[in-house]
């Protein structure tokens, strides 16, 4: 349990900390490609079509190259430092 939230909040942090890098340095020559990013979505169109009323269900994911980076980065951390913190040693 503590295993899993460890990961989760690790992976979290690189996600959000991945992204503001990604768009910060979007412009930025010689780094601008750690902002590159692309899209995946999964959109099955819409459910229901009323006049006054249209419901659709859809997934975006957007990833760009720092977050991946930085999920990699951790990874690393986690397995180097969870059976530390967790065991209490």
């Amino acid at each position: 349990m503590k295993q899993g939230l460890y990961m989760s909040f690790l992976m979290l942090c690189a996600v959000v900390i991945g992204g503001f890098i990604g768009g910060a340095i979007e412009g930025t020559p010689g780094l601008g490609w750690l902002g590159y990013s692309k899209t995946f979505a999964f959109e099955p169109g819409t459910f229901i079509d009323i006049d006054i009323f249209r419901l659709t269900f859809g997934v975006s994911i957007t990833i760009s190259i720092a977050q991946l980076i930085l999920m990699v980065v951790a990874l690393i951390v986690y397995y180097n430092t969870a059976p530390k913190l967790i065991s209490g040693k």
